[in-house]
């Protein structure tokens, strides 16, 4: 077994969700000091693993590696997998490494991994080492904003966030969480009530998968309850849950309803819906299902006019790609419903806006923020990070893309990507670095179906290993 196998193993039974890294940087902290490496680890629970040059490499630039120890937690619906607590469980299946009904954290174990073996491995020559795991990447990029300019000597850096082996990124987009907010209240209700369950979607990353027409489960739900509305439907809502995080593209989502009107004629309108929805997605999403059932009478709903407008708001919200680049053909502007819940006291809409444009982003906000006040809601923005702007001039790409036409005879593809990296956090604290980006081939990350090709993940560490002596 491969040392970097190893350790995916190992870090694949910490559970690391964002927000719940302190167990996974104990790991790295008890490595670092096991294997005798300084280290820095700050309050946000980050760390910095530094490693000497070996001899001949001391007069060479410093090169960070970074990557981050968090991942999405999504599961199917039906999973009892509890990603506070369990392990999770790896599946090797033809070539791949996938988890059981659940995320498999190759975003950004795959990253992780590399740096330890690195760290580990004294017969190795390279460079002097900062090896940087963050934390809350998958949230906001919160770890690396909270990363000071004074734990660094690194002129370049690689970023091991990457999922296509092939790939240089060159340039991400920055991002915006937002969520929309409304105190409610429930009355009591006598009215039959029925569940709709949005399923069979297949999600993805809202920023690498954005631009793939994914249906989105919390957009659908709206647009069937507003087709209530315009039929002239009296409803009110119960219960309304969909999706697990901002930045995934919800793939379920189960509601609850009361109405005193005809059953045949309720479920005649949705299963309209259906029809014409599947009809739309047979290209994206072709295991989609809508079920509607009666079910046994709610005890408390939301009153008929919250639910009307909460459905109305919904269904004018944008949604998706808004924009694309011309030059680079990548998504430049989007925003992902991700988040919906009804609790006992609030309703929430969680969002999260992608642009390289300080200027998109705001006007993204703005329509979010006028649809809420329309409707008596209330806009928060949670956070806000830079993104990654293209360096043409970029020594360090050029020096990689010509190392590996040499070593392996292939030419990399210089591409932007849509998704958030922690390399516009560290390029604003660090505007002397030049970066790369590095990693192997993985699929449907953020999402049940995610899996990594092993033989890219093995191949890949040999790349970075080499270069790294190539420097």
């Amino acid at each position: 077994m491969k040392r970097i196998d190893y350790f995916f193993q190992e870090i694949s039974k910490i559970p690391r969700g964002s927000g719940n890294e302190k167990a996974i940087c104990d790991y790295v902290e008890n490595f670092a000091v096991d294997h005798h490496l300084r280290y820095i680890r700050d309050d946000m629970h980050n760390i910095i693993v530094y490693k000497a040059a070996t001899p001949g490499y001391e007069d060479h630039d410093v090169i960070m590696l970074e990557g981050h120890m968090d991942m999405v937690c999504e599961k199917n619906n039906d999973s009892t997998h509890d990603f506070m607590n369990d392990p999770i469980e790896l599946i090797e299946k033809d070539g791949f490494l996938w988890a059981n009904q659940t995320t498999l954290g190759a975003d950004d174990g795959a990253g992780i991994c590399y740096m330890l073996a690195v760290l580990e491995d004294d017969s190795l020559t390279h460079p002097a080492l900062e090896c940087v795991f963050t934390v809350q990447e998958e949230i906001g990029l919160n770890g690396a904003m909270a990363l000071k300019k004074e734990y660094f000597q690194s002129k370049k850096m690689i970023g091991l966030d990457s999922g296509e082996e092939d790939v240089v990124t060159v340039s991400c987009s920055g991002g915006r969480r937002v969520v929309i907010r409304k105190a409610v209240s429930y009355c009591h209700n006598e009215w039959p009530s029925y569940q709709i369950t949005v399923s069979g979607l297949l999600g993805g990353h809202s920023g690498g998968g954005i631009d793939k027409e994914k249906g989105n489960a919390n957009k659908i739900m709206a647009r069937i309850y507003y087709h209530l509305l315009s039929n002239n439907i009296e409803f009110c809502i119960g219960s309304y849950q969909g999706g697990l995080k901002d930045n995934a593209i919800p793939r379920e989502c189960i509601s609850t309803f009361s109405s005193l009107n005809d059953q045949d004629e309720i479920l005649k309108i949705i299963d309209h819906c259906y029809q014409d929805i599947a009809h739309e997605l047979q290209e994206s999403d072709q295991g989609i299902k809508i079920i509607a059932e009666k079910i046994e009478p709610l005890e408390k709903v939301l009153s008929a006019k919250d639910s009307a407008d909460m459905v109305a708001m919904m269904y004018l919200m944008p949604n998706g790609m808004i924009s694309r680049s011309l030059k680079m053909n990548v998504p430049v502007v989007s925003l992902n419903m991700g988040v919906t819940i009804l609790n006992h006291e609030l309703f929430e809409i969680h969002y999260s806006i992608r642009s390289p444009m300080e200027s998109a982003k705001n006007e993204l906000s703005n329509q979010l923020k006028l649809l809420a006040q329309l409707y008596q809601f209330t806009y928060i923005e949670e956070n806000n990070y830079p993104g990654w702007a293209y360096d043409e001039k970029s020594a360090f790409r050029q020096q990689y893309v010509a190392f590996v036409r040499q070593y392996e005879g292939k030419e990399l593809r210089q591409e932007a990507t849509h998704g958030g990296l922690e390399t516009g956090i560290i390029k604003g604290l660090l505007p002397e670095l030049d970066i790369i980006t590095l990693g192997p081939d993985m699929f449907a990350i953020h999402s049940p179906q995610e899996h990594l090709d092993i033989t890219s993940y093995h191949r890949c560490y040999d790349r970075l290993i080499h270069f790294l002596a190539s420097l």
